[in-house]
């Protein structure tokens, strides 16, 4: 069976693992998710050795339909965030 991961899983991996309380091991996450995200809006670029990089990619502004009516729209130009794989983790993903 395939391992699932969210906030509350690694808290209680943190909790079991670290002998933290559930409270300081849900702080402990959240600290670490808003420091990723506040480095992504400052400086558009997370670096996790061994395990890959995140950056914003800047999608420009282009046409697009409206499936609804088959009008035709701008789709406004946004900022994205990408992630690529370290070559560790892919070494990882690919073991037999």
């Amino acid at each position: 069976m395939a391992k699932f991961v969210n906030k509350e899983s690694l808290t209680q991996t943190l909790t079991e693992q670290l002998n933290l309380s559930k409270r300081d091991a849900r702080n402990a996450v959240d600290l670490i998710f808003n420091e990723m995200s506040e480095a992504l809006i400052v400086h558009g670029e997370i670096d996790i050795s061994g395990f890959g990089k995140f950056e914003i990619f800047d999608r420009k502004e282009r046409m697009g339909i409206n499936p609804n009516t088959q009008e035709k729209i701008i789709v406004p130009s946004s900022n994205l965030p990408k992630f690529k794989a370290s070559q560790t983790l892919k070494n990882k993903c690919n073991r037999k």
